[in-house]
């Protein structure tokens, strides 16, 4: 059975969490939306310290990682006691952060990032992974007088960012440039049993145009680069709203942006259950075929619900190749497939 850690809010007791049902536990992470444990414990006489120690705000170690209990459902069923958790990533407690200054005017992730923390850093740092620069800039008015996550979540939300927290360590991401490209192939009710895939070409572009920055005499740095995917063989010359960033300077830099940013396939986003067993963790890219579309290509994993200590249960897992925020899709997904 997979080894859980059980602390007091206190920090003065620990013990080893033995003899939780083994069926009722598992683990639940959505891109930027939760990440969660959940399980139930039954009292016996092996227990009866750890039981004690399971209470709100305790916190549960799995996997180096820290989760607070923050619901809680005690029952009984004759002489069994009951105590049935959800623990919420240690990362959640930054709601409990609040940013009271505002600042207006055209701002950097990274500069606004240094905003919300400068009202204190409540134990956490960060970093913010942009090597090509996608980000950008935003023009933002009273950015502040909110929480900490309620902040964060606008952040990911206007500038296409995820966060991947390491307990209190949080690194930030352009959407989809995060994760390690894998092999293990989902092909769609091949190796799937339960399924929902959502397939469409609404946003499907295959042709970009990108605008450098300009010179001290106001001259272009390089002329518009223009940047048209194999894809437009299949799907004909569909153009997508260009990127203008005057931070470029040199157009290989550009054209790479262009590359990244055009979606230039079919917007997939599904929830599956495999037909077995298989290691799949946060960002993975895998391989997706579904024949009646012809589509071949690499999807991100961008969710899962796991149950580490069961031997051979397969994962749900959900997937999306989009590169923009998914969030109502994705909510509305996990509330038919998840919950």
């Amino acid at each position: 059975m997979t080894d859980l850690i059980i602390r007091n809010y206190e920090q003065t007791q620990e013990e080893l969490l033995i003899d939780y049902d083994k069926h009722s536990f598992f683990e639940n992470w959505q891109e930027s939306e939760t990440w969660e444990l959940s399980l139930t414990i039954r009292l016996n006489e092996r227990n009866k310290v750890s039981f004690d120690l399971v209470a709100h705000e305790s916190s549960i170690f799995y996997r180096g990682q820290e989760f607070i209990i923050k619901q809680l459902s005690d029952s009984g069923e004759g002489s069994s006691l009951y105590k049935t958790v959800v623990a919420t990533h240690v990362y959640y407690s930054i709601a409990e952060g609040y940013q009271y200054e505002t600042v207006t005017g055209r701002r950097t992730m990274r500069q606004l990032l240094a905003h919300i923390f400068a009202a204190g850093n409540r134990g956490f740092s960060w970093d913010l992974v942009d090597p090509h620069n996608t980000l950008g800039s935003r023009d933002v008015e009273n950015f502040g007088d909110d929480s900490y996550l309620g902040l964060i979540n606008k952040l990911l939300s206007d500038f296409g960012a995820v966060v991947i927290p390491d307990n209190r360590r949080l690194t930030f991401y352009p959407a989809g440039s995060y994760g390690q490209q894998t092999e293990q192939q989902i092909r769609y009710k091949h190796n799937t049993g339960e399924v929902r895939f959502d397939i469409d070409t609404l946003s499907l572009r295959t042709q970009i145009r990108g605008f450098g920055g300009t010179d001290d005499d106001d001259r272009e740095y390089f002329a518009p680069i223009t940047y048209t995917s194999p894809e437009s063989a299949k799907w004909g010359i569909r153009i997508q709203q260009p990127v203008r960033d005057e931070r470029y300077q040199v157009a290989a830099n550009m054209r790479e942006r262009l590359i990244r940013e055009l979606q230039d396939q079919p917007a997939i986003t599904g929830v599956v259950t495999l037909k077995w067993a298989t290691e799949i963790n946060k960002g993975d890219f895998v391989p997706f075929i579904y024949e009646p579309l012809n589509v071949n290509t690499y999807i991100q994993v961008v969710g899962y619900k796991k149950y580490p200590a069961i031997p051979n249960k397969p994962p749900e897992i959900i997937l999306s190749n989009t590169k923009k925020t998914m969030t109502s899709i994705l909510a509305k997904l996990i509330q038919r497939r998840l919950i």
